[in-house]
């Protein structure tokens, strides 16, 4: 049995469950106390930025606001300094995903 990579499978759109869940894990690893360990990456940046690269229909800016609120929390910061982080970042990254598509 040869498994075989078309096109068609890679480029259809990515089901909200997987997405909902990717967003979760990575809010879950950044509750880990890891903030004095060198070289270890803010997991809800990366996935939001990979998800509105790819998926900008399901992730948008408010789930970018909503995931710096939930930082902003767990981490004690000043309210709205990861949500606003965030949301810029969501900003660029769909405007990357708008620049692949033209």
């Amino acid at each position: 049995m040869q498994i075989y990579n078309r096109s068609e499978q890679i480029l259809r759109p990515a089901q909200l469950f997987y997405v909902w869940m990717s967003l979760i894990i990575a809010l879950l690893l950044n509750f880990l106390p890891t903030q004095t360990w060198a070289g270890v990456p803010d997991w809800v940046a990366l996935v939001l930025c990979i998800w509105m690269i790819r998926e900008t229909r399901l992730v948008g800016m408010s789930w970018a606001f909503f995931l710096g609120l939930m930082m902003d929390i767990a981490d004690a910061a000043v309210l709205g300094q990861h949500a606003f982080a965030y949301v810029l970042l969501a900003f660029g990254a769909g405007g990357l995903s708008q620049i692949g598509r033209a």
